[in-house]
């Protein structure tokens, strides 16, 4: 059995993996506190199994949380984590990017995954507190991407100058598939906000199809549910896109 995790820049999640069966994914918000962090931790995971065939992880949260996950895995259950790192080419998926290892390993992972879930050219969306975007040649190689203001990084940089804004989630619970235009100031950013994302999304794989590819949109992350009811085109979410690539990294490599 083995713990795998996917830190990311407001939120940590894992799975276990227990031979090839890979268990739910959890999912916890955090801060910049790292005491936080600390605590977090020790609620979710003290409960586990100690993951004897290790801890695999992909970190693009900053050096100070992998200090803090690293010391919390060594105090606890005596192991040394695996912190995955992005290549030029890992399981059939060849970097795009000059310098393979600006890549974030989560986009890179989330490749990984998608390419061994689905065939043909596939456009991989991550809806974090960034919104990337990645598309993959049916042969495994990366053409390039695109990174946008996540949903909430949009919401909250208008937030910060703008009186008596209403809180993101609040508007986010209230649109509908109704909702086309907005009536207020609030719903107004929360729907131009979502167009913005899945307009840039559409123009990618429109302009890829009109080149006269099929392509297969995948989406995954925390925000990827405030989408789907706007969608118009067809899609698969993952939510689990990363794990799943770490599955495969571990697979190959042990």
């Amino acid at each position: 059995m083995m713990l795998l995790v996917d830190m990311g820049n407001s939120s940590i999640k894992w799975a276990i993996l227990d031979q090839e069966h890979l268990a739910p994914q959890k999912r916890l918000l955090y801060t910049e506190n790292t005491e936080n962090l600390d605590n977090l931790l020790t609620q979710a995971w003290l409960s586990l199994d100690l993951p004897l065939s290790g801890v695999w992880v992909s970190n693009v949260a900053g050096p100070k949380k992998a200090e803090f996950l690293t010391h919390w895995i060594k105090s606890h259950w005596k192991l040394e984590p695996t912190f995955i790192k992005t290549s030029r080419s890992f399981c059939g998926v060849e970097n795009g990017y000059k310098n393979p290892e600006e890549l974030g390993v989560d986009r890179w992972l989330a490749l990984i995954g998608a390419y061994q879930l689905e065939k043909g050219m596939l456009c991989v969306v991550d809806c974090g507190t960034a919104v990337t975007l990645d598309v993959l040649s049916a042969n495994g190689y990366h053409q390039g991407g695109l990174i946008i203001p996540g949903v909430t990084t949009m919401h909250n940089a208008l937030f910060r100058n703008t009186y008596a804004l209403a809180p993101l989630k609040k508007t986010l619970n209230e649109h509908s598939e109704k909702s086309f235009l907005a009536h207020d100031t609030s719903m107004g950013i929360t729907l131009g906000t979502l167009y913005a994302i899945i307009g840039s999304i559409e123009h990618v794989i429109n302009t890829l199809e009109k080149q006269g590819n099929k392509v297969q949109l995948i989406l995954t992350g925390g925000s990827a549910s405030a989408l789907e009811s706007l969608l118009v085109i067809p899609y698969r979410l993952v939510p689990n896109l990363v794990l799943q690539g770490i599955k495969a990294v571990v697979k190959q490599l042990l």
